[in-house]
């Protein structure tokens, strides 16, 4: 992977891992957040359905203490529910990365969790984790 793939994201028609159904990238925009200060980013996690089949998927991030979903910094995880993907299908979604004014400088990860669901979102079948860098400066 070059750099400017690691930046801007590279583009993949192939399963993320063997027997998932999905392919998937991960973006930042804007690439970093500022340090001591009240900043955000949004996290974007593009998902496109490589099965010939519908699926059920749901897509989670977690996030470490330092950083938050909102400006108060209280939710480490956020969790979105797609309905069934047709065959074929990208979506986005969006999450909101912040930090405050304690949070620090430095490298931070966070976790991206993308499941496959059967009948309902409490039954998985197949996950895949990938880390996502964020940098503080």
């Amino acid at each position: 992977m070059g750099f400017l793939d690691s930046v801007l994201g590279k583009e993949e028609t192939a399963p993320i891992k063997p027997g998932l159904p999905f392919a998937m990238t991960c973006s930042l925009r804007p690439v970093r957040l500022a340090a001591r200060r009240e900043s955000s980013l949004e996290l974007l996690v593009n998902i496109k359905n490589v099965s010939k089949k519908p699926v059920m998927a749901s897509v989670s991030v977690e996030i470490p203490k330092a950083l938050g979903f909102e400006n108060l910094g209280i939710t480490r995880i956020k969790e979105v529910r797609m309905a069934e993907m047709q065959p074929g299908i990208e979506k986005t979604v969006s999450f909101s990365v912040c930090s405050s004014s304690q949070t620090p400088a430095g490298t931070y990860m966070a976790i991206v969790t993308l499941n496959e669901h059967y009948r309902d979102y409490e039954h998985i079948l197949n996950y895949v984790k990938k880390n996502v860098e964020i940098r503080v400066v």
